[in-house]
């Protein structure tokens, strides 16, 4: 990404970093997400009106203070530095993928011939607990994981030659990520939608179907075309990689969270929409849940019907999320732009599709943070699951890790200290993560307009949206819920 030409002073960068640490360690008493039925009593008891009164006025403390640092110290905070160069790792990410293959098939013959209990069977667990809990957090902490992860490349790489190899067809250019948005909305219309998402036989036919629709489609579009455009958790991945301090590549680089996101360049429309998707879609995962929602569909909470019942209005609901989310940026935005733009010639006005495709990524700290809060509590209850079914895998009576008889705790959330700290720490983890972005929008900022006032000018209708946010993000942590 562009950067004003800002010239280097004698100012010591470290007060920056100072200032900023000290802000997240501020926060970090004021932190939490998204509660579930069994703990949802004593997150009732807490004095959660002030802690999402803090947690805002964190927020608007956090954009008065990056609205006057010096700028140079702003774009000096995103250069990352390189701390090892590992040369070419293809082979090692190959055999890598090869073994996530392998292990794919296994995991889809257990759905199909393991127990049916999705509490025991491993493909479940393994999907929803590790691979979307976990896996997706960890991207958070280390990018470009799922260049060795994914279960395509290593095999389509030993099949072909893909250095020289000749496709039979080619996707449009014009196609952009369309395809991955629209894949990843049906992904999420059916992990809250379907009556049972986890059912062990379903969900193998549909994984094996995604992996078999994914492999075709790179042998016959070509593997970096078809995974950039069309493969949706390459592109999540990869968007949610890029706020990683550590990226892992050709050479291993750390920088302040969110550099990689800054430095990867422009943006097209379609991952601008991605990105406002993952949030908007994990908003109303939340949103559905909760008393509020369950009254406006006329659902009495404390006699939920089940998913099956709830179908059409949650998919009319997820639809219209995104919608109202996406125009609400948008207008944000577009306010934003207006305000730059007033009094300057037109060489020097910024038009709204750029601003729009790279204030964008300035929203991917909260969609994190509120995917790894939102999910916190149920992967400290599946993940002792998945330990378990390790041990028995097909239940036919085997004991390979000697934990027959653990049963799984959900004592955690029978104590209010417990739970007051597990609350703690997801409102920490959204508030926190709403700060980056307060950040890298300032940042990206100072590369759209040339003078502080104009920045400052473009950031107010963005910083107002994102205050309420952090409103809306600590209230659904708070509010009750009926699943």
């Amino acid at each position: 990404m562009f950067h004003p030409n800002i010239k280097n002073k004698s100012f010591k960068k470290s007060w920056l970093y100072l200032a900023l640490v000290a802000l997240f360690i501020t926060t970090g008493g004021i932190i939490t997400a998204h509660a579930h039925a069994s703990e949802q009593g004593f997150v009732l008891l807490l004095p959660t009106n002030f802690y999402i009164l803090a947690g805002c006025l964190a927020v608007v403390a956090s954009i008065l203070i990056v609205a006057f640092i010096p700028l140079h110290w702003l774009v000096g905070l995103f250069r990352p530095l390189t701390i090892s160069n590992f040369g070419h790792l293809s082979r090692t990410q190959n055999f890598i993928s090869l073994i996530s293959t392998i292990l794919v098939f296994w995991l889809i013959y257990v759905g199909f011939s393991g127990p049916h209990n999705p509490l025991t069977n491993l493909l479940p667990l393994t999907i929803w607990t590790v691979w979307w809990m976990a896996i997706v957090a960890l991207h958070g902490v280390v990018g470009g994981l799922w260049l060795w992860l994914n279960p395509w490349s290593g095999l389509y790489n030993f099949v072909f030659d893909s250095a020289s190899r000749q496709t039979l067809f080619k996707l449009p250019k014009a196609l952009s990520q369309w395809p991955a948005t629209l894949i990843f909305l049906i992904f999420f219309g059916f992990l809250i939608a379907d009556p049972a998402p986890d059912d062990p036989s379903r969900l193998a036919a549909i994984v094996a179907s995604y992996w078999l629709f994914t492999f075709c489609g790179m042998a016959l579009f070509g593997a970096k075309d078809w995974l950039n455009q069309c493969e949706s958790f390459h592109v999540f991945f990869k968007l949610i990689g890029s706020l990683a301090s550590i990226q892992l590549g050709k050479k291993i680089k750390i920088g302040w969270p969110g550099w990689a996101a800054l430095n990867n360049g422009s943006t097209s429309i379609a991952v601008s929409v991605f990105v406002l998707m993952i949030l908007a879609s994990g908003s109303f995962d939340g949103l559905s849940e909760t008393f509020w929602w369950m009254a406006k569909l006329g659902v009495n909470p404390l006699e939920y019907p089940g998913r099956s019942a709830l179908i059409t209005p949650t998919i009319a609901g997820l639809i219209a999320a995104n919608f109202i989310f996406c125009l609400l940026f948008a207008l944000c935005i577009w306010l934003g732009v207006q305000l730059a733009n007033y009094g300057c010639k037109t060489s020097d006005k910024v038009n709204f599709s750029k601003a729009f495709g790279q204030l964008a990524i300035s929203i991917l700290p909260i969609a994190f943070g509120y995917h790894v809060a939102h999910y916190f509590i149920s992967f400290l209850v599946s993940s002792q699951y998945v330990v378990v079914a390790l041990s028995d895998p097909l239940a036919v009576g085997a004991n390979y890790f000697g934990l027959s008889h653990y049963h799984v705790s959900t004592g955690f959330l029978k104590t209010f200290q417990t739970v007051k700290t597990i609350w703690l720490a997801q409102a920490g983890i959204i508030v926190s993560l709403h700060i980056l972005s307060v950040i890298m929008a300032h940042h990206i900022a100072t590369s759209l307009f040339k003078t502080r006032l104009r920045i400052l000018s473009s950031q107010i209708p963005l910083a107002i949206f994102m205050i309420f946010y952090t409103f809306f993000g600590l209230w659904l942590l708070a509010t009750p819920r009926s699943v």
